[in-house]
C-alpha cells in the first residue's frame, strides 16, 4: 500500500502495487470494505457482484478488476490503476482556470461511454450465454479520463446483471439521484436505455455548464426528473447545433421507447452530429496535461515512492497534492424552462398587475442567466483556436453584474392560450375560450386606427396607445423558436410550418395562433405574441396544451 486515495460511505480506496522477480511491478487500486460496513450483508453482496461482473469484462473503456480476496480485515478488490481524473474534477479544473470544457471533448467522452455501455448491455459470457449488465450509476463521478486520454467507465458496484447475488426488488431505487432515469426513480424494471438517459444528463450538463436536475434534497431531484421541462441545449446556447441538441434530447426522452435503442446507436448519432469535431486520445491527453500538471507530477512521485530511495518529504508532498480539494463542480441552473402550467400562472399575474389602476409594475422577467452570453463567446473561441468548448464561467460575470439590468420582458407576453382563427387540415379546430378582457382588447385593436388617440381618461388613453403600437408593429416580423417534448406538426393560418422543433421561424408581428398536431392526432392551440426585434423562445410539454 502506498497511500489512501479516498473514503466513501461503505468502502475505501488505496493505491498499491504487486511485485515479483526481476523487478516486476504492477500498480493497482485496492478497494476495501470499511469496518462498519462489513456486517451489511446487502453491501457485501453488491461488492461481490462488482467483482464477478467486471472481472469478466475486457473493454478499453471499462476499468478492469484483477483480483478478489479476503484477509483478516475483510474483502478487497484489486483493480486497474487509472492515472487520471473524473468528469467532476475536469469541470472543476476548467472553472478554476477560467476556460470552458471543450465541446469536442464532451462529445468524444460521451461517445466512448456509450460504446462501453453497449459492450456491457450486450455482454456474453465465455460460455456463450447472454449476460447483459446495466450500470445504473452513470454519472460524472464514475467517468474518468486518464492522463493519456483514455475514457474509462468506473464503478459497477450497483450494476444489475443476470446472475447478480444482490436482487433489487421493484420499487427499490439505487444510483446517483440527479442522473437517474425516470423509470429508475419510479423503481420500475430497467434495461440498457436507462443508462443512456444518464449519459444524456451528463452531456446536457457538460454542454450547458449547469446541473440539469439539481435540487435541495434527493426527493426534489427525483421530482424534477419526472416532471420538469428539459430545455434544449440549443435554446439555452444558440451556438450549439440542432443536430447535437437532438442527440441529447433523444437520450433524455422520458418515454423509454423514444430513446436510442442501444449504446452503439447513440455513439453513432454523436459521431454524425459532431461532424468530425471529436477529440482523439492525444487531444484529450493534451487537455488533461494542461489542467492537471501538478497532480500528474504528484502521481509520478507516488509511483516512484515504491522505490526505497524516494525521500519521505517527496512522498508527503505528493500525497498532499493528490488530496487537495477539487473545488466547486457544476453550478445549479439559475432558470429552468417553464412548463405551460407555470407560464399560464405567471401570465395571469402579469395581466392582473397591468390592469391594476396606477400600476406600471410587471411580473418578473423570464430570462436565461447572463451566463449564457459568456458561454456562447467561450464556445465560439473554440473554433477560433483561442479556448476550449462550452463551460459556463461564473467568475467572469462579476464585472457585468455591476451594470444596470436590461428592461424586463413581462411574463404576460409569453404563453397565453387562445383559440385559433383558422381550421387545421384534416379535422376540427381545438378551441380554448379566451377571457373577456382579451376579447375586448382584440376588438378594440381591430377597430382602432393609428393616430386616433384622443384625450380622455387614463385607462382609455393607455389602451388606445397600446392598440396604435400594435397596428404599426404588425407591418414587421418577429422570430419564434418552439421546442416540444414530443413530435408534432405545427400549423399557422392553415399552412404547415413543419414538424417541431420550430427554430427561429419568422412570423408576422402580433398574436401568432399556432395549432400543434401530435402523434395522437389531437389538435392543440398555442397563441404566441410576436414582436419585432424580440425573439421568443419556448420549451413546452405538448400534452399540457389545451385541445380536443
Amino acid at each position: 500500500m502506498l497511500t489512501q486515495l479516498t473514503v466513501g460511505g461503505m468502502a475505501e480506496l488505496f493505491l498499491g502495487y504487486t511485485s515479483g522477480p526481476g523487478g516486476f511491478r504492477k500498480y493497482v487500486v485496492i478497494k476495501r470494505i470499511l469496518p462498519d460496513a462489513r456486517s451489511n450483508d446487502q453491501f457485501v453482496r453488491m461488492f461481490l457482484d462488482e467483482a464477478r461482473i467486471t472481472a469478466a469484462f475486457n473493454h478499453p473503456n471499462i476499468a478492469q478488476v484483477f483480483d478478489l480476496g479476503e484477509e483478516d480485515d475483510g474483502l478487497y478488490l484489486a483493480m486497474e490503476f487509472i492515472g487520471g481524473q473524473n468528469l467532476n474534477q475536469v469541470t472543476s479544473a476548467c472553472l478554476k482556470k477560467r476556460q470552458p470544457v471543450p465541446l469536442a471533448f464532451t462529445l468524444s467522452v460521451a461517445r466512448d461511454v456509450c460504446l462501453a455501455l453497449h459492450y456491457a448491455h450486450t455482454f456474453t459470457s465465455a460460455g456463450g450465454e447472454a449476460s447483459p449488465v446495466i450500470h445504473r450509476d452513470v454519472a460524472q463521478k464514475n467517468i474518468m479520463v486518464t492522463y493519456d486520454g483514455t475514457v474509462k467507465l468506473l464503478d459497477f458496484g450497483i450494476a444489475k446483471a443476470k446472475n447478480s447475488l444482490e436482487r433489487t426488488s421493484v420499487g427499490t431505487v439505487k444510483g446517483t439521484t440527479g442522473y437517474m432515469s425516470p423509470e429508475q426513480v419510479r423503481g420500475d424494471p430497467l434495461d440498457g436505455r436507462s443508462d443512456l438517459f444518464s449519459v444524456g444528463v451528463v452531456m446536457h450538463e457538460l454542454i450547458t455548464g449547469e446541473r440539469l436536475f439539481a435540487g435541495k434534497t434527493e426527493r426534489d431531484e427525483m421530482v424534477k426528473i419526472l416532471e420538469d421541462a428539459i430545455p434544449w441545449p440549443s435554446v439555452l446556447l444558440p451556438h450549439i447545433s440542432e443536430d447535437i441538441s437532438r442527440v441529447v434530447m433523444r437520450a433524455l426522452e422520458r418515454n423509454v421507447d423514444r430513446r436510442y435503442p442501444s449504446g452503439r446507436d447513440m455513439a453513432r448519432a454523436i459521431e454524425k452530429a459532431a461532424g468530425g469535431k471529436l477529440m482523439d486520445a492525444d487531444q484529450r491527453a493534451a487537455l488533461m496535461k494542461s489542467l492537471f500538471a501538478e497532480r500528474m507530477a504528484a502521481t509520478r512521485s507516488l509511483l516512484e515512492s515504491a522505490d526505497v530511495t524516494t525521500s519521505s518529504q517527496v512522498l508527503v508532498s505528493a500525497k498532499r497534492a493528490l488530496q487537495k480539494d477539487d473545488g466547486p463542480y457544476l453550478p445549479e441552473r439559475k432558470a429552468t424552462a417553464l412548463s405551460v402550467v407555470e407560464a399560464r400562472k405567471k401570465a395571469e399575474i402579469a395581466k392582473l398587475r397591468a390592469e391594476a389602476p396606477g400600476s406600471d409594475e410587471t411580473a418578473p422577467p423570464v430570462k436565461r442567466s447572463k451566463l449564457g452570453a459568456v458561454w456562447a463567446l467561450l464556445s465560439l473561441s473554440l473554433f477560433l483556436g483561442l479556448a476550449y468548448g462550452a463551460f459556463r464561467l461564473t467568475q467572469l460575470l462579476e464585472a457585468e453584474e455591476k451594470a444596470p439590468p436590461p428592461p424586463p420582458m413581462g411574463l404576460g407576453a409569453m404563453v397565453p392560450i387562445l383559440p385559433p382563427n383558422a381550421p387545421v387540415p384534416g379535422g376540427d379546430v381545438a378551441v380554448v375560450e379566451a377571457d373577456k378582457g382579451t376579447r375586448a382588447a382584440d376588438a378594440k385593436d381591430r377597430d382602432t386606427k393609428a393616430g386616433d388617440t384622443k384625450a380622455g381618461d387614463k385607462d382609455r388613453d393607455r389602451d388606445d396607445a397600446t392598440a396604435n403600437r400594435g397596428s404599426r408593429g404588425r407591418k414587421g416580423k418577429g422570430e419564434v423558436t418552439l421546442f416540444l417534448d414530443e413530435p408534432a406538426e405545427i400549423f399557422f393560418k392553415n399552412k404547415s410550418l413543419g414538424r417541431a422543433p420550430l427554430v427561429k421561424k419568422s412570423l408576422p408581428v402580433g398574436q401568432a395562433e399556432l395549432v400543434l398536431v401530435g402523434e395522437d392526432k389531437k389538435r392543440r392551440v398555442l397563441a404566441v405574441p410576436v414582436e419585432a426585434g424580440k425573439p421568443v423562445r419556448l420549451n413546452l410539454k405538448l400534452r399540457e396544451l389545451p385541445g380536443r
